[in-house]
C-alpha cells in the first residue's frame, strides 16, 4: 500500500479578484489530506472517505458525472474520468483521511482530496505529469465551485510554498517556501464559493467600473505582497492582509460579522495581520502571528476552532 497527501491551502491575497484576470497569491498549510491506495487483484474500484462516503464499483461500470449531488461524486468523477482516459484494467482500493476540517471553508479542502487521489493514482500508473495537475483536476473544481472558479488553488496543494497565479491565460510563479506560524480560525459557517462566486459577479455585472477599481486596489496588494514574501518581512506582510480584508468585506461585501469579529480580536491581541481567506460568508479567517502570541489569540478566540499550523509548506507527494 501506497500513502500520499496534498496540503490544504489559503488565499493569502487576491481571492475573488483572480476570477478577474487579476493575480493572486495562494499558500499551502501544514493541514493536509492523505490518500492510501494499493492495487486490487479483480477490476473493483472501492473508496472509503470519513468525509466523502463510500463507493464501490466495477470498472466497466464508471460513469462520468454530471452534477455532484453527493460529496463522494467528486471522487468517483474523477476516477472514472482517469480510467476511461487511460483505458486502466486493474482495480483500486483507496482510504482517505484528512486534517482539514470536512465542512470548512477557505482551506481548500476539496482541491487537497483532488491533488492527494490523483496523487496516489499516478503513483502506481504514472499517466499525469505534475506539471498537468491544473489541467486535468480544473473541470473537476469547476462543478465544486459552480462554474467560475479559477481553480488556482489547485497550483498551492499540488507545488506548495507560496504561488503567484493569474488565469487567462494561466500563469504561476512559485516564490518559494517560507514556513510561517499562522493561526486558521474556522467560523464554522459553511461557505460555499458556488454561492460567493456568482454573488461578486452580479455586482461586477452592474458597475463594472466601480469592480474594475477595487480589483486594481487588490493587484498592488498583490505585488507588495510578493515582495514582502521575498524579502521575510512580516510587519508588511501582516498589514497588506488587514487591507485585503477591508476590501473583500467593505467593498466586495464576503465576509460576515463573525469573521470580522475574530479579525478585530486577533489584531488587538498582537496578531501581525488577519484576514477571510476563500469565498467569504463564513469559512476561514487566516492570522499571521508570532509563536509568542498564538496561544493568547487562541484564548480570546474561544467562540471559534482554531487550528495552529504553518503556511508555505511542502506540496502533494
Amino acid at each position: 500500500m501506497m500513502q500520499t497527501s496534498a496540503p490544504g491551502n489559503i488565499f493569502l491575497f487576491g481571492e475573488h479578484a483572480v476570477v478577474y484576470n487579476r493575480p493572486g497569491i495562494i499558500s499551502a498549510i501544514g493541514l493536509r489530506t492523505y490518500c492510501e491506495i494499493e492495487k486490487n487483484e479483480d477490476s473493483l474500484i472501492n473508496i472509503y472517505s470519513e468525509g466523502y462516503g463510500e463507493f464501490s464499483a466495477k470498472i466497466e461500470n464508471l460513469k462520468p458525472v454530471g452534477n455532484y449531488a453527493e460529496r463522494i461524486d467528486l471522487l468517483c468523477d474523477l476516477i472514472s474520468t482517469y480510467y476511461r482516459k487511460f483505458k486502466i484494467k486493474e482495480g483500486v482500493t483507496l482510504k482517505i483521511t484528512s486534517d482539514i476540517p470536512k465542512d470548512s471553508g477557505g482551506m481548500s479542502s476539496s482541491t487537497a482530496v483532488l491533488c492527494s487521489v490523483l496523487e496516489g493514482l499516478n503513483k502506481i500508473f504514472q499517466k499525469v505529469d505534475k506539471k498537468d495537475y491544473y489541467e486535468f483536476l480544473l473541470p473537476f473544481q469547476k462543478k465544486i465551485h459552480g462554474g467560475n472558479a479559477s481553480g488556482v488553488e489547485l497550483f498551492s496543494s499540488t507545488f506548495g510554498g507560496y504561488n503567484k497565479v493569474r488565469i487567462g491565460p494561466v500563469r504561476c510563479e512559485n516564490l518559494g517556501e517560507l514556513k510561517l506560524p499562522i493561526l486558521i480560525a474556522d467560523t464554522e459557517i459553511e461557505a460555499k464559493t458556488s454561492e460567493t462566486v456568482p454573488y461578486v459577479r452580479n455586482g461586477w455585472e452592474k458597475d463594472k467600473n466601480s469592480y474594475e477599481d477595487i480589483f486594481y486596489r487588490i493587484r498592488q496588494l498583490v505585488e507588495e505582497g510578493k515582495k514582502a514574501i521575498k524579502n521575510h518581512d512580516l510587519v508588511v506582510l501582516g498589514n497588506l492582509m488587514i487591507k485585503n480584508h477591508e476590501i473583500l468585506a467593505k467593498d466586495l461585501g464576503v465576509s460576515h460579522p463573525k469573521l470580522n469579529k475574530m479579525v478585530e480580536i486577533a489584531l488587538e491581541n498582537g496578531a501581525y495581520g488577519a484576514k477571510l481567506s476563500g469565498g467569504g460568508k463564513g469559512g476561514a479567517a487566516i492570522i499571521l502571528v508570532s509563536k509568542e502570541k498564538e496561544d493568547k489569540i487562541i484564548e480570546k478566540l474561544n467562540f471559534c476552532k482554531v487550528y495552529k499550523t504553518e503556511i508555505g509548506v511542502n506540496g502533494c507527494k
